[in-house]
């Protein structure tokens, strides 16, 4: 008789263990749900220009004094050698996106235009 009950205890204490490992289990992964969104790093590319740099571009000014005022452009044709693009985007982990570029144009390496219209400092 006490071997039967032994066997009959062995046999709930197994089950009730499952149970015990499957119910944790549960709720682990209903725990998992409620964890917070990962670190996402920024993501800057591009130019940064400054507002002072910018507003101190002018029609009149030659290539290597564009390239010592606001840096090399990112975007140079080679198509296009009159064209230079400056971009710039910010992708933080939280929050928006946000872009600014602008355009300068040169004839016989004298800027003729900037096209600032999308230039926004950052």
């Amino acid at each position: 008789m006490r071997i039967i009950s032994l066997i009959v205890l062995k046999n709930i204490l197994n089950v009730c263990g499952r149970n015990a490992v499957l119910a944790g289990f549960i709720a682990v992964c209903g725990a998992c749900s409620w964890l917070p969104e990962p670190h996402k790093l920024d993501i800057e590319q591009g130019n940064a220009i400054t507002q002072e740099e910018f507003e101190s571009l002018y029609t009149g000014m030659t290539q290597v004094e564009v390239l010592e005022a606001v840096g090399a452009p990112l975007i140079k044709d080679p198509f296009h050698d009159y064209r230079w693009d400056y971009i710039y985007r910010l992708k933080p982990g939280k929050g928006r996106e946000r872009n600014s570029q602008f355009t300068l144009y040169f004839r016989d390496g004298i800027l003729v235009k900037v096209d600032g219209e999308n230039y926004k400092e950052y």
